[in-house]
C-alpha cells in the first residue's frame, strides 16, 4: 500500500492503530489519553503480524471507494478516536459512556451513507438495533427498543439533556446506579465491543465471524480465524 497524500497516510495510521489495538498518530504530540504500549490493549480482537497487510489493504480499499466523499474516512477516524478515548483509565463512567455513544452515533451516520434507509430515519432508540440488523449482528439487550426507548438511549437522553447519570449528578454514579444491577456491570464493555465490530463491518468485512460474534464474550477474538 502506498499512500497518495498526507490525508491518505493519516487514515491508514488510524486504521493500523485500530487493527493493532493501540493508539498511533502522525502528530508530534497527538495523544489526548493514556496510551498503552502493548498491542491489543484497546480492542477485543487480535491481528497476527502476517495478517496485518490484509487488514491494511481492507482499509486502503475503503479509502479508495470513498475518495469522492472524504468525510466518510474522517468519520471512521472519529469513531476509532472516540473508542480509544473511552478507554482512558481516568475517565469517569459517564464520560466513558458518552464517548462510546458518540462512537455509535458516528457508526450510524456512516452506515446510513452506505445503506439506503427505507422510510423515516431511525430514532436514537432504534439506531443501534437497526445497525446490527444491517450487518446481521446479534442485538445486545441494551440496544433493543422498549416502550420508553432502548436502555442506552434513555441513559444518553438523561445525561445530555438533564446532566443526570442514573439519577445522580454527572460523576456520582457508575453505569447501572449505586450499587449497580449485576447484569448492568458490563454494558460499557459490550458497547466497546459493538463499536469494534461495527468498524470492521464498515471497513468492508461484515461477513467475518468476529463481526457476528456475541459482544457479551470477554475472550479475545481473531479477526482472521
Amino acid at each position: 500500500v502506498a499512500a497518495q497524500s498526507d490525508e491518505h497516510l493519516d487514515f491508514l495510521i488510524w486504521c493500523i492503530g485500530f487493527f493493532t489495538g493501540m493508539r498511533l498518530t502522525s502528530a508530534e504530540a497527538g495523544y489526548l489519553d493514556a496510551t498503552p504500549i502493548l498491542p491489543g490493549t484497546l480492542t477485543d480482537f487480535l491481528v497476527q503480524p502476517s495478517e496485518l497487510p490484509v487488514a491494511v489493504n481492507m482499509a486502503d480499499n475503503f479509502w479508495k471507494q470513498h475518495s469522492q466523499t472524504p468525510r466518510n474516512a474522517k468519520r471512521l477516524c472519529a469513531i476509532i478516536h472516540s473508542l480509544f478515548l473511552s478507554r482512558y483509565p481516568h475517565a469517569l463512567c459517564f464520560e466513558q459512556f458518552n464517548y462510546l455513544y458518540f462512537a455509535l452515533d458516528a457508526c450510524f451516520a456512516l452506515t446510513k451513507e452506505l445503506v439506503s434507509v427505507v422510510g423515516k430515519k431511525p430514532t436514537h432508540a432504534l439506531r443501534n438495533e437497526w445497525m446490527c440488523n444491517q450487518f446481521k449482528m446479534p442485538v445486545p439487550t441494551w440496544a433493543s427498543p422498549t416502550a420508553n426507548g432502548s436502555e442506552v438511549s434513555v441513559v444518553r437522553n438523561n445525561s445530555i439533556h438533564e446532566s443526570l447519570f442514573f439519577e445522580e449528578p454527572l460523576g456520582f454514579a457508575i453505569y447501572g446506579g449505586n450499587p449497580p444491577s449485576p447484569n448492568r456491570l458490563n454494558v460499557t464493555l459490550e458497547m466497546q465491543a459493538l463499536v469494534c465490530r461495527l468498524i470492521v463491518a464498515l471497513l468492508g468485512r461484515p461477513d467475518c465471524s468476529y463481526v457476528r460474534s456475541d459482544v457479551t464474550s470477554r475472550q479475545k477474538h481473531g479477526l482472521y480465524p
